[in-house]
């Protein structure tokens, strides 16, 4: 018995092969997430618009705002060119000079149409509304004028 499995074991040794496999892969992903757009669509009172602008994904908005409610609504155009669906991670904003201290107490900012986690896909676009506005709960007036700068931070969507 001890012959026969000396034998097998040899055997099997002999006849046993190394199997190997490779190959390779390649991942083409073309990232291209960007505003496309702004547009001032709405005025409310004297309300104007100064400027607006974007570069890639931050987009920046100037109003001249003279007496409590006025407002500018800009229209965002967002697309993404790229193959990669992509995931609005977060808005982040900065107001300059900052909303409720003595140099800002009576603009804000709204947004409309644009939430985070939404899913940008491929080839397509969205449009949402930022909203300039002069507080209407003022009861002095005075002119306002303050920047808005806001980033959307795209990531893939997995």
């Amino acid at each position: 018995m001890l012959i026969a499995v000396v034998c097998m074991s040899s055997a099997f040794a002999v006849l046993s092969q190394k199997l190997e496999v490779s190959g390779t892969g390649s991942v083409k992903g073309n990232w291209g997430v960007e505003i496309t757009g702004i547009t001032p669509t709405a005025t409310q009172g004297t309300g104007t618009s100064n400027s607006a602008n974007a570069d890639l994904t931050v987009a920046t908005f100037a109003a001249d705002l003279y007496q409590p409610g006025d407002s500018v609504t800009y229209t965002v155009t967002v697309e993404n060119t790229g193959n990669i669906d992509a995931k609005l991670d977060s808005i982040s904003s900065k107001v300059t000079p900052e909303y409720g201290t003595d140099d800002n107490q009576y603009v804000n900012f709204t947004y409309d149409g644009i939430a985070s986690n939404s899913v940008l896909k491929a080839g397509e676009s969205i449009s949402f509304n930022v909203t300039v506005q002069y507080s209407s709960d003022v009861v002095s007036t005075t002119t306002m004028n303050a920047t808005l700068t806001t980033v959307l931070n795209y990531v893939q969507n997995s």
